[in-house]
């Protein structure tokens, strides 16, 4: 049977290969970007687990067309497209800078009706979750080369979960394939990995597409393997080449030459063990650039070198462990720097710093073992290959903490940014505060001013009483001029109080006066940038709190923030709804359980369900370009939560949000 199968596999690929000059046919005589967009999506799937150059070549083609001609969801399929290949090139950060531009246009309800029909079978209603479906699988590939199997396993389930809601077969044997093979690397129950195994090679069995089919066998081989039935693994083995060879899988194809190349080495047939160990040297080759097949490369190598080594073919054997050496080192060197830029992308530089020490250090461990279990006893190698290693930490850490150091330094600026744009707000709200009390200052003194002029023409006249009637009048205004004059003083104390920086100490605050200064301020803050703007401002204070221990700068930094933020939302709702809509901002405290609690409330639009999770991250905004540093809601959690206390949210679309601020009474 081995003989005949072997016979017929040159003839499957012979039969094949005038594919790609038909398809190349197709896309030379194009005429517009409808026709080329369709060549194109042929050429990727035909060269898909072929050669990855051309691969990469034709998902940016696709990319490219469908974004020139404004169709989202197939520009966000062909991003998950583009991100395979750059994955599988060990490109980590461009691979989650393409799947993130995928989730952002796939995630987005608006881009529906936004797609070609060309060269798919998808049903209208359910393009969108297929991209989103393709980006959480890929996203999960991602996660598998950055060693994030718990990150893994989520995405692959929620691919899974997508593929079933829109019946799509292909998706979600490829959801159970890469399932199985997680839980069979992180050492789960063989019987479980065996279920998702099998469970994607029955999907596979029933479809026409078959492309990875193959795949799935090959990890139930390596289940099998495991539990010890070696006879039915090598029956799979031999059915996962053949399909691999049918389908073009050449990545399917080199790992199953190889498995059998381990496998003869093991029963001592050494020239057996040679022969497959060539071929899965020949057919990783054929898959594109070393950069592209790097992370196998090395095994074809060393596989080589465990052959030669074993038919005493020294010479060969020094050929293939020297060139494994020299593949694996380019390999930590290309990779130490990929997971670097990766992680620039994904975490803030701290968290970043910390988990690519991690990683490196985990993949060095890794390497070391692996060297050691192959039985490599050359100490001197080892010392050089580790010293370079360490050079290359050290050379990465430097930098990684200068860009640490950098991204820190603007971080401060943003902040401080922040802080003096809410200080701009409150000195806009003051000064238009402080305006009320000199106008009346201003009138009451020209009146008096007159008066006067009167009372010396009655004492001209002789007519006492009526001078003295005119001289109260003159008091009366003096006392209004005072009362007014000492108003304009408390603002401006009240100005310099909450405009200096915090000093940081604690002091007994009424939360009730506060929250009333502020809301006044923030009306008229926004009034002096916009005098169309006009809101309804509602207060319920609680009389039984109690003055509390605070920084009343910061708290009240806090509160405007929160005014400011309702504001905008009602006033962005107004203009949506002129006629028909009366724009409120609330505010009211409560004492309850040894808390205060203040809250802020609007009935504008409300926070989409979708970036809920994300208004205190730093950074994070829905204003618009130049509108927003993202940075107020993330000072303001920190404010809340150094003071001992927490911030929370409500909201409804198109109904509404509020903030509760709870702060301890002691």
């Amino acid at each position: 049977m081995k003989i005949i199968v072997s016979m017929f596999f040159p003839i499957i690929i012979m039969g094949q290969i005038n594919i790609p000059d038909s398809l190349r046919k197709d896309l030379i005589s194009s005429k517009d970007d409808s026709t080329t967009y369709i060549a194109s999506v042929r050429l990727y799937d035909y060269y898909e687990e072929l050669n990855r150059d051309s691969g990469f070549l034709y998902a940016s083609q696709c990319v490219q067309i469908s974004r020139r001609n404004n169709k989202k969801l197939n520009e966000a399929y062909f991003l998950t497209r583009k991100a395979y290949q750059e994955l599988n090139s060990g490109q980590f950060a461009e691979a989650l800078q393409s799947l993130l531009a995928s989730f952002a246009i796939s995630e987005n309800k608006e881009n529906e009706k936004s797609f070609w029909n060309e060269g798919t079978f998808i049903p209208e209603k359910e393009k969108r979750l297929y991209a989103l479906t393709c980006a959480h699988h890929i996203y999960g590939l991602l996660m598998r080369e950055t060693l994030n199997s718990e990150q893994e396993i989520i995405h692959f389930t929620e691919a899974k979960k997508l593929a079933v809601q829109i019946k799509s077969n292909a998706r979600s044997q490829l959801a159970s394939l890469n399932l199985g093979r997680v839980y069979l690397q992180t050492g789960r129950d063989i019987d479980s990995v065996l279920y998702h195994l099998n469970e994607a090679s029955a999907m596979a069995e029933t479809m026409r597409w078959k492309k990875y089919f193959s795949t799935a066998l090959y990890y139930s081989v390596l289940a099998h393997f495991i539990k010890g039935d070696s006879a039915r693994g090598l029956h799979i083995l031999h059915q996962s080449i053949e399909s691999a060879i049918k389908e073009n899988n050449l990545d399917a194809l080199t790992r199953g030459y190889h498995r059998l190349a381990n496998y003869f080495l093991g029963k001592k047939q050494k020239d057996s063990a040679i022969y497959y160990a060539t071929k899965s040297l020949d057919v990783m080759k054929q898959l594109g650039a070393v950069a592209q097949v790097e992370y196998h490369l090395g095994n074809a190598y060393e596989g080589l070198y465990h052959a030669y080594e074993s038919n005493n073919q020294s010479d060969s054997a020094y050929k293939y462990i020297k060139l494994a050496e020299a593949q694996n080192d380019s390999i930590n060197q290309r990779r130490i720097k990929s997971l670097a830029a990766f992680q620039k992308l994904t975490l803030n530089e701290q968290q970043r710093l910390q988990n690519v020490e991690k990683e490196k250090i985990a993949y060095e461990n890794k390497i070391r073992t692996w060297f050691l279990a192959a039985g490599i006893g050359v100490l001197l190698l080892l010392a050089i290959i580790f010293y370079r290693n360490n050079r290359q930490k050290h050379k990465a850490k430097l930098k990684i903490e200068q860009a640490y150091d950098n991204l820190k330094s603007t971080q401060q600026q943003l902040i401080q940014s922040e802080k003096m744009a809410s200080l701009g707000e409150l000195t806009a709200g003051i000064a238009h505060e402080i305006q009320n009390p000199l106008n009346f200052v201003n009138n009451f003194s020209e009146v008096s001013s007159e008066l006067i002029d009167e009372m010396n023409v009655e004492l001209n006249r002789g007519d006492i009483e009526e001078a003295k009637a005119i001289s109260n009048d003159i008091k009366q205004n003096l006392e209004k001029i005072n009362h007014h004059g000492k108003r304009a003083e408390g603002i401006v104390k009240s100005m310099l109080q909450h405009s200096r920086s915090s000093s940081g100490k604690k002091e007994l605050t009424d939360i009730n006066a506060l929250a009333d200064e502020y809301l006044r301020l923030a009306y008229h803050g926004m009034r002096a940038k916009d005098k169309s703007f006009n809101v309804i401002t509602k207060t319920d204070f609680d009389p039984a709190v109690e003055k509390i221990n605070i920084i009343p700068q910061d708290i009240g930094r806090v509160i405007l923030n929160l005014i400011n933020n309702a504001s905008y939302a009602v006033d962005e709702k107004k203009k949506q709804n002129q006629n028909v809509y009366e724009p409120t901002v609330s505010v009211s405290t409560k004492k309850m359980n040894g808390k205060v609690e203040i809250k802020v409330a609007d009935d504008g639009n409300g926070i989409p369900q979708k970036v809920l999770d994300k208004i205190f991250q730093p950074f994070f905004t829905t204003k618009p370009t130049g509108q927003g540093t993202g940075l107020g809601l993330s000072l303001s959690y920190d404010i809340v939560k150094a003071h001992g206390g927490e911030i929370k949210v409500n909201t409804k679309e198109n109904e509404g949000t509020e903030f509760i601020i709870q702060l301890p009474i002691c």
